[in-house]
């Protein structure tokens, strides 16, 4: 699957999770938490959004949120796991 594609369908997600957010505007490289807002429980969210669609799984040490400081981060690791 194409980079192209995985952000795409994270911005789907982050619309569906985060209707206050214009997916349209989201900068997937820009900090969530200072750019947008996004809390702790949004971004689990993504992740458990994002598993389901991609049918992958994040282990424990994955979900760390501190590894995580913008949406281009979790596309990263996604595209990792569809290698």
């Amino acid at each position: 699957m194409e980079k192209k594609e995985i952000e795409q369908k994270i911005l789907e997600i982050i619309e569906e999770e985060m209707p206050e957010l214009d997916a349209d505007k989201v900068d997937l490289e820009a900090s969530f938490t200072d750019e947008y807002g996004v809390d702790s429980v949004s971004l689990i969210k993504v992740i458990v959004d994002a598993e389901q669609k991609f049918n992958v799984k994040f282990d424990d040490k994955e979900l760390a949120l501190n590894k995580y400081n913008n949406f281009e981060d979790v596309v990263e690791v996604i595209e990792e796991k569809l290698q």
